[in-house]
């Protein structure tokens, strides 16, 4: 019984250090928010990650994001809790991922992600666009 469970765990050890995944990230900054975007991408798979965060000094009442990628988009709306100032955008993936690391390097430098909030003092809005580093 051990034997099995070890030939099961190196099994798995050795498939997982054998896929080809590669992780890429871009960040953004605007005046007001930081921004972050990771791909996580294989020969099939694409799956994609990120978040923004709140710099400034006011308290957030509602906050909106739309992010924008050569593969599609995705938003979101948000209101925070007290003194929250991260907000994630959650796990999304599919199974078309760009064809080379390039070229998910190129979608990435096209990213945008446009956030709206409002606070005590009035509604505003911020265009960050994503570099890889």
């Amino acid at each position: 019984m051990l034997r099995k469970i070890l030939f099961l765990l190196f099994t798995m050890i050795l498939l997982t250090a054998c896929s080809n995944q590669e992780t890429i990230k871009a960040t953004g900054e605007g005046n007001l928010w930081n921004a972050h975007l990771i791909y996580e991408m294989t020969d099939n798979h694409l799956s994609d990650r990120g978040g923004i965060e709140y710099t400034g000094d006011e308290e957030l009442l509602y906050v909106t994001y739309s992010v924008v990628t050569d593969e599609g988009g995705r938003g979101g709306e948000v209101e925070p809790l007290e003194e929250q100032t991260a907000i994630s955008f959650g796990t999304s993936g599919g199974n078309n991922p760009p064809a080379t690391k390039e070229e998910a390097i190129i979608s990435l430098n096209h990213a945008t992600v446009e956030i709206k909030w409002r606070t005590n003092t009035g509604e505003y809005e911020e265009l960050i666009n994503f570099k890889v580093n």
